[in-house]
């Protein structure tokens, strides 16, 4: 179409001069980019099966026939040649190969970026669950079937995946790859393509494709996206990341239209997520019918010990110690330990640690807890690689260790930066106001500098031939780092940090861990936090899919603080705005329930119901608060009929030292 045509096509197909104007400068005079997008925003406005009709007799009505006759033979895009068979299975080699390469190989030591450890040497199964629609019911789904869950007696063409920041969503991305390549799953489709969103940026699935190959390919990346978009029913489309995703999902991006339905309809496209990012689709009520929903739960108890194992391969002794600590340790077990980046973290540290540093991981409570020990652990070691007396002779060792924690902190704030504007890539200039941190991140191992190779197409445009970008090892990192920076600001610049803490609040459950990491640097700023997550509680809209901040949430935030000022603020919040009664329940993650312990002290419970089973800690608090409390009437222990899955029923189980301290104090007790 004619630049000169885009108005008059415009104002046939409803648009006013308003908008139309907006299209044209909101994309920077673009007018292929403008038409693109006012394209976009029309097809809203009608049917699917009758947008062809319809445009065509809009652009004939223009007098755009040639251009109406085209759209009405779908021969539009006809001049991209199509893909020989031979160039097919060229791509298919080469993004193998490419997967091979930046997949399928795991750097599970962040020490050591030379060791390298085979997928399949280090993988291990993660528990997934399939969600009844309409339910809070979910069951057990095995890997092999991830593609075979119905909706409403049919295979849905769109699966969403959800789980929390590092539970295992990537890998499980991996996984498919690998087992594409070696023809052990996924062979009814002839193409596997594996997109990371946090790369995506403004490009098509194409062009991200066409970086996947070398440059002796000849292959382009419209013809990429013209042979994924022609058949739809060979490719399976993995895109990894929606959380971190830069764009709107109702927007016009290609990767957006694909998310939403209107683009690749009858491909079949697997969609990972945080909670938080994944009811921007759930809300929709269209795309909840087009949607299966499985979560992914991190590591059982058996498959925990199978990854240990392999981790330590063939060291027997070191797994089985690392192991059975875990195994007694339920507030590790249980909070930490089913996310496979933690028990990674865990392994490194357990690897390296002596014993007075082994018993100082036994007093771990914490996400903030355990990413402070392993900073530190990183610290230390960057520190041991310098030439640097053991003496630590006039301070020089704290002077080095300080200097590290401020270029640390520097990175936080670029960090921070990032995860505002959902990027999670970065290039070296972006750290030109602090020299010497990019270094610095990446000799402890928070940073990792990569190299991207520009197609030969765009080397000789642009006169480019490598572009060096800057990333965090995973994005519980860089939130970790934001939180360095942000509580810092409490004190070096107050008001900079009541600012961001406003937008970080306002957007509370997309910045979860960042609120915990912030709240745990400092019991001041602990309390800051968490004293305005109660008030913006109090006065926020809930008319969202999502309530923004729930109790829950609140008490999550609390835990992580480790400050007992804290939890009694939380605790009265709960006592003067919730009922008298606490309740353990099936669905109530780990985390959350040691939260509810860490407070329950400072809480006004009447009534205790327990419809969760216990380990061995919580027992004990439970049993000691019932022996305790001055404020309780009853207590209940029962299976939650509502929420235990309909295959595998459990019953309530409770730690034997839960009864041995109701029986030790019962009868001091004038409660019994």
């Amino acid at each position: 179409m004619d630049p000169s045509d885009f108005m008059k096509v415009g104002l046939a197909l409803g648009f006013s001069n308003a908008p139309l104007n907006r299209f044209k400068e909101d994309n920077t005079g673009s007018t292929m980019l403008a038409s693109y997008k006012m394209l976009c925003e029309w097809l809203k406005t009608v049917s699917n099966a009758e947008a062809r009709d319809i445009l065509s007799d809009k652009l004939r009505g223009v007098n755009l026939v040639q251009l109406a006759d085209s759209v009405q033979k779908a021969h539009v895009g006809d001049h991209i040649t199509s893909l020989t068979k031979e160039e097919v299975q060229l791509v298919i080699t080469h993004i193998q190969t490419y997967y091979r390469i930046h997949h399928c190989q795991i750097q599970a030591d962040p020490l050591n970026s030379e060791l390298l450890i085979q997928f399949d040497r280090i993988f291990t199964n993660l528990t997934l669950m399939e969600e009844d629609k309409g339910t809070k019911n979910k069951t057990p789904l095995l890997y092999k079937d991830l593609l075979k869950t119905k909706v409403n007696g049919i295979y849905p063409k769109r699966l969403l995946v959800e789980g929390e920041g590092g539970v295992g969503k990537t890998t499980l991305c991996a996984k498919i790859a690998w087992d594409w390549i070696h023809k052990t799953g996924y062979n009814e489709f002839r193409l596997v393509l594996l997109v990371l969103l946090r790369e995506a940026g403004n490009q098509t699935v194409g062009q991200i494709v066409k970086s996947y190959l070398p440059d002796d390919n000849p292959v382009t990346d419209k013809q990429l996206d013209k042979y994924f978009l022609s058949n739809q029913n060979d490719v399976l489309l993995v895109l990894d990341g929606l959380d971190e995703f830069a764009h709107d999902v109702e927007s016009s991006h290609q990767i957006a239209l694909i998310t939403f339905n209107r683009l690749f309809m009858s491909g079949k496209v697997l969609i990972t997520s945080r909670r938080w990012r994944s009811g921007e689709i759930r809300k929709n009520a269209s795309l909840r019918k087009a949607y299966a929903f499985i979560a992914v739960e991190g590591f059982s108890a058996k498959n925990l010990s199978s990854y240990i194992e392999k981790f330590f391969h063939p060291d027997k002794t070191s797994s089985e110690d690392l192991d059975q600590f875990i195994s007694s340790n339920d507030v590790i077990r249980e909070n930490m330990a089913p996310y496979p980046i933690y028990t990674a973290m865990l392994c490194i540290m357990w690897k390296e640690f002596d014993g007075e540093r082994r018993v100082a991981m036994s007093k771990l409570q914490t996400f903030s807890q355990l990413f402070s020990e392993m900073v530190n652990f990183l610290v230390d070691h960057c520190l041991s690689k310098l030439d640097i007396s053991s003496n630590n002779v006039d301070g020089e060792m704290d002077r080095k260790r300080k200097e590290i924690l401020f270029h640390l902190t520097n990175i936080g704030c670029l960090a921070l930066q990032g995860l505002r504007e959902r990027r999670l890539v970065f290039t070296e200039g972006e750290f030109k106001n602090f020299p010497g941190s990019v270094d610095i991140g990446c000799k402890v191992g928070v940073l990792t500098k990569q190299t991207q190779i520009f197609s030969l197409r765009t080397r000789r445009q642009h006169s480019q031939s490598a572009a060096p970008s800057v990333q965090f090892p995973h994005k519980l990192f860089q939130e970790y780092l934001s939180g360095m920076y942000l509580a810092s600001l409490y004190n070096s610049n107050r008001s900079e940090y009541d600012r961001l803490r406003e937008d970080i609040i306002d957007k509370a459950r997309e910045y979860r861990e960042l609120l915990y990491f912030t709240s745990a640097q400092k019991n001041e700023v602990g309390f800051d936090i968490i004293s305005h997550l109660i008030k913006h509680q109090q006065t926020v809209d809930y008319s969202g899919y999502y309530r923004p901040i729930n109790d829950d949430f609140l008490v999550d935030v609390g835990y992580e603080s480790q400050d007992q000022t804290v939890a009694k603020i939380v605790a009265d919040h709960l006592s003067t705005s919730s009922s008298k009664t606490l309740g353990i329940i099936h669905e109530m993650q780990a985390h959350t329930v040691s939260g509810h312990i860490f407070i329950i002290n400072h809480r006004q419970v009447e009534n205790l119901v327990i419809r969760k089973s216990c380990g061995r800690t919580v027992s004990e608090d439970l049993a000691e608060f019932i022996c305790s409390s001055r404020t309780l009437k009853s207590v209940t222990i029962q299976m939650d009929t509502n929420n235990y899955s309909r295959t595998q029923p459990e019953l309530i189980n409770m730690h034997d030292v839960f009864f041995s301290v109701l029986d030790g104090k019962a009868q001091d007790s004038k409660r019994f």
